[in-house]
């Protein structure tokens, strides 16, 4: 009895040797591998084009990467790190690998790679919580305004900071929505309106989805052009979840206003010093609370 292309890869999967292994199920003219290295195993097959691949979700991930097998030298990858779901890990890889009816299949995978993917994701259910596009934007269109400003300042936001961005003097909250038509945010902690004795700002921005919107790969160039560290800010974005190719860096929104409040003793806010002895009730340990920005004093940023 024949070996079919599902059976093949669970069996190649469940050798724990690190290395590639061709699948002989599929037609030479499309080749696709097994891949194993360390915890990460999963298909590779050929891929010609330039443009970066970087999506994740739970415990798998497809990429675009380099790496020379048989005279090939760059590869679309499928792999997972969750060795107790691989046997139904391989039911996805056999649809990766699969070439369809006269190489059909293998042709839309290499010209849509995201697309296959969103279409699985969908299929699984996204359990994957990141942060929004449109918060990340704000929060580097708040970041390059400050650069631009000549304020030496940390990205705070991408290590769970108390403050999205902080300087040596100042802290800055920064808060976007997608709202046509109020300005209330929410802030998530008794310490985020916490001055820490320094000055104290919140910015705020209003956005909009647009094809003719600012993305967050825009918004990289924008700020490495204006002086930041290009190799600090990819690593800042990678630990959000924003990898470089990630299809989300794409997604465009155009900002329709920004303001800038200072958050002093008439700004409206809840922390410690807002009870007896400057501290919590006891058996509270987080206020979570909304505040409507309308009618406040702001400054255009």
């Amino acid at each position: 009895m024949h070996m079919t292309l599902l059976e093949e890869i669970r069996e190649y999967l469940a050798t724990e040797v690190d290395g590639a292994r061709r699948l002989t199920t599929v037609w030479e003219k499309y080749p696709a591998w097994t891949i194993r290295s360390g915890v990460e195993f999963g298909v590779a097959v050929p891929y010609s084009s330039d443009e970066p691949v970087a999506e994740t979700f739970a415990s798998c991930a497809i990429h675009a990467r380099n790496f020379t097998i048989e005279g090939y030298s760059r590869f679309l990858v499928l792999t997972s790190t969750d060795s107790t779901l691989r046997y139904e890990f391989s039911s996805v890889c056999a649809d990766f690998a699969e070439p369809g009816k006269d190489g059909e299949k293998r042709l839309n995978l290499i010209n849509n790679p995201f697309e296959w993917w969103e279409n699985w994701r969908e299929l699984l259910g996204n359990a994957v919580s990141e942060a929004k596009v449109y918060s990340v934007i704000g929060e580097m269109m708040a970041l390059d305004s400050l650069v631009r400003e000549k304020k030496d300042v940390i990205w705070e936001a991408v290590n769970g900071g108390t403050h999205d961005i902080e300087s040596v003097d100042a802290g800055y909250e920064v808060k976007s929505t997608i709202e046509k038509y109020n300005a209330r945010v929410t802030i998530s902690s008794q310490n985020q309106m916490e001055d820490d004795k320094k000055r104290l700002f919140l910015y705020f921005c209003r956005l909009e989805s647009s094809t003719h919107g600012t993305s967050i790969n825009d918004m990289v160039e924008r700020l490495v052009a204006d002086g930041y560290d290009r190799t600090k800010l990819e690593k800042q974005l990678e630990q959000m979840g924003y990898e470089e190719g990630s299809m989300s860096r794409t997604k465009r929104y155009k900002c329709l206003e920004k303001r800038k409040y200072t958050v002093d003793d008439n700004f409206p806010k809840i922390t410690k010093d807002s009870f007896r002895e400057d501290k919590l009730p006891k058996s509270i340990v987080k206020i979570d609370y909304t505040v409507d920005l309308d009618g406040l004093d702001y400054d255009k940023w």
